[in-house]
């Protein structure tokens, strides 16, 4: 047999390794082509940011995802990490299995983030003790990250002890979200790409500020177009969709940058900066452009941390939310709460980004892909909001 193995003949850099579909929350899901050459970039980048540390892992995501598969899977296979899968994305199995296993680093998408986090916060209400744990927190920000996790050695011995690191991607994060965990004392780095791409940006342990998703990592180049959208080139690209030369053609320029779809800037020290989505941007009757993140975080920020935001009526914008979002049990109980939550993100936002209205959303959750990004063009269609 293994006679056999030796004759086969060896796969070429550009020969197809992984078909991944993609989630489908932009239209059709697309069969993404990636080859040999594209993940062994997106290797050398990722080495760049995540040291080899004696990681021991859980994996929560799919592995029919990049981001799991690049990193859960083949770096921490590549650095000897110890990986355990758990059945269920409950928090009462997770909270167990981090204890039995005492994980050191997770990969997560922002949405796991805020379960692992809604959970704590649950206990500190549960324990008659939340007061004390917000004032600690704002406390322990101005510590050194060894002193913070001293502060709530509690909390982290029902983390199992030894987390200290969480790599974020796949969607928005929540600079309130990255803030929480770094005051308990976990470093919480972002990485930004998609299955096309890769690895593109990625903030590092030295450098993870809010509201940024770090600098390019070689191999790869970054661009800004005129218009704002953030472009990618380099080995890391992938090789087309599978059988869709035309949606292919237009992803990528004949320069060969790869067009994201999302918006984005530079910041002074070269960090990249998203703003949103191109297909949910909103553009007020006035030309004046709103980005719905901004507005979802400046709930969050006032104690909304399940909400959608869209334009559903020429300059109106509304907030759709969830009930558990609220932190109530009953639609009667969520108007108060979200009134007064309106007022207060409506305090810190511009005048054109204001918003005029809010509803509940009839079930329990959103839609919502896979990777658990929510699909807001059921929610869109709902509310009668424009479409993009």
């Amino acid at each position: 047999m293994l006679a056999d193995v030796a004759t086969w003949a060896r796969p070429a850099p550009d020969a197809i390794w992984d078909l991944i579909f993609t989630s489908g929350t932009t239209g059709t899901p697309k069969g993404v082509m990636v080859a040999h050459d594209n993940l062994l970039a997106t290797m050398d980048a990722i080495g760049h940011v995540i040291p080899p540390l004696d990681h021991r892992v859980i994996s929560v995501l799919p592995l029919s995802h990049l981001f799991e598969q690049a990193i859960g899977l083949i770096y921490a296979l590549s650095v000897g990490a110890d990986i355990l899968y758990v059945r269920s994305r409950n928090p009462r199995v997770l909270f167990a299995a981090l204890q039995a296993h005492r994980v050191t680093s997770m990969i997560l998408v922002p949405q796991v983030l805020d379960l692992f986090w809604s959970a704590i916060e649950r206990e500190a209400d549960r324990s008659g003790r939340r007061a004390l744990f917000d004032r600690l927190r704002a406390v322990a920000r101005r510590f050194p990250y060894s002193a913070r996790r001293l502060i709530f050695r509690s909390v982290h011995a029902r983390l199992g002890g030894s987390l200290s690191l969480f790599v974020s991607s796949g969607a928005f994060l929540p600079p309130a979200l990255q803030q929480a965990w770094e005051d308990l004392g976990v470093v919480v780095i972002q990485g930004y790409g998609s299955s096309e791409n890769g690895f593109g940006t990625c903030t590092t342990r030295e450098d993870h500020g809010l509201g940024t998703v770090g600098r390019p990592m070689p191999p790869v180049e970054l661009a800004i177009a005129d218009d704002g959208e953030v472009l990618f080139r380099g080995p890391t690209l992938f090789k087309g969709y599978w059988q869709d030369p035309e949606a292919t053609a237009r992803a990528m320029d004949p320069d060969g940058w790869y067009q994201t779809g999302d918006i984005g800037h530079l910041d002074t020290g070269g960090r990249l900066v998203l703003s949103g989505r191109t297909k949910d941007r909103i553009v007020l009757p006035n030309g004046f452009k709103v980005y719905p993140e901004d507005i979802e975080n400046a709930l969050r920020v006032a104690g909304i941390r399940d909400a959608v935001v869209l334009e559903t009526a020429p300059g109106r914008i509304e907030a759709i939310v969830l009930l558990r979002g609220a932190g109530v049990e009953t639609a009667e109980a969520a108007k108060p709460v979200m009134d007064a939550a309106v007022r207060e993100a409506n305090g810190h936002l511009g005048p054109q980004q204001r918003i005029a209205a809010w509803r509940l959303w009839p079930e329990d959750d959103f839609p919502r892909t896979h990777t658990l990004k929510v699909r807001c063009d059921p929610v869109r269609a709902w509310a009668g909001g424009k479409k993009t």
